[in-house]
């Protein structure tokens, strides 16, 4: 009788085991004032779509506000270089929260994004830190061109563009 029980056990558990796992249930699509898995994905997944956009408009306003003061200071870049650093990496950062909050985000950055994240954090560090005008316009100047390689990298088209350039360079060495 033991037997029959440990075989019937047995025979049990592998028919669990064979078993086709029942097929997923369909998934409603949402309504349209829901947010999508996609959408949650980004900064601050809990919050819905109007706080989001609020609080990317005031990223984007705050962006705003420190890149003009940091136009305004250009012409006084000599004299007032960690202010200059100091407004445009914060208009950087908010601008770059903005992105986020928008879920604009959702790849791994490519070096040329490292490049201007670690130059942005040097500049702010320079320019809060040991408060050096010279670290601080140093940080600016690579967060500069870091920016502009991230640009050129993001553009459509850009290894099109690369490659006319390269075109029209080998062309005009060849005369």
């Amino acid at each position: 009788m033991a037997d029959l029980g440990r075989q019937l056990h047995e025979y049990l558990s592998r028919s669990k085991a064979a078993a086709p796992a029942p097929p997923p249930e369909p998934q409603p699509p949402p309504a349209p004032g829901e947010e999508s898995a996609a959408a949650a994905e980004g900064l601050c997944p809990r919050w819905g779509r109007w706080e989001r956009l609020l609080g990317a408009a005031l990223c984007l306003a705050l962006a705003a506000l420190c890149l003009a003061l940091a136009a305004l200071s250009a012409p006084l870049l000599p004299l007032r270089a960690r202010r200059f650093a100091l407004l445009w990496s914060l208009g950087s950062l908010c601008a770059l929260g903005a992105v986020a909050l928008l879920g604009g985000i959702r790849r791994a950055p490519g070096p040329a994004a490292l490049l201007y994240l670690g130059a942005l954090a040097a500049t702010l560090a320079a320019a809060l830190g040991p408060r050096s005008a010279l670290l601080a316009a140093a940080g600016a100047a690579v967060q500069l061109a870091a920016a502009a390689a991230l640009l050129r990298d993001s553009l459509p088209g850009a290894a099109a563009l690369r490659r006319l350039g390269a075109l029209l360079r080998g062309a005009a060495a060849a005369r």
